[in-house]
């Protein structure tokens, strides 16, 4: 599940397990990026991440992801996640990603898509 979850998650080059932590995702959306399936995601963003396309994209930050691009960044996280330095995060669940370590994470979406394993998506 974990390696179907890494190729899910780098279909636009840059973007690496950790990139979707930068928000809360809903439970289909949690779902979908775990399963790699855009039949359930509630969110354009979701879309976006699995397709790889920012044309879907909701927010600025998602863009940032799939352009990996920080100046389309409206967050800390966003910018610690594309620079890999969790010294920008703001929450818990972005320190998670980049430590890959989900003893830091807040939600039961960050663990699940650290673990691989939708039954922690809320």
């Amino acid at each position: 599940m974990i390696t179907k979850l890494l190729i899910l998650l780098s279909l636009s080059g840059g973007v690496g397990p950790w990139t979707a932590g930068y928000r809360v995702w809903s439970k289909p959306d949690c779902k979908a990026l775990i399963r790699g399936n855009d039949h359930y995601c509630k969110s354009d963003d979701c879309k976006a991440i699995i397709r790889g396309n920012a044309h879907y994209c909701g927010t600025e930050d998602c863009k940032a992801v799939i352009r990996n691009n920080d100046h389309y960044c409206k967050s800390d996280d966003c910018k610690a996640i594309l620079r890999r330095n969790d010294h920008y995060c703001k929450s818990d669940d972005c320190k998670a990603y980049i430590r890959r370590n989900d003893h830091y994470c807040k939600t039961d979406n960050c663990k699940a898509i650290i673990r691989g394993n939708d039954h922690y998506c809320r």
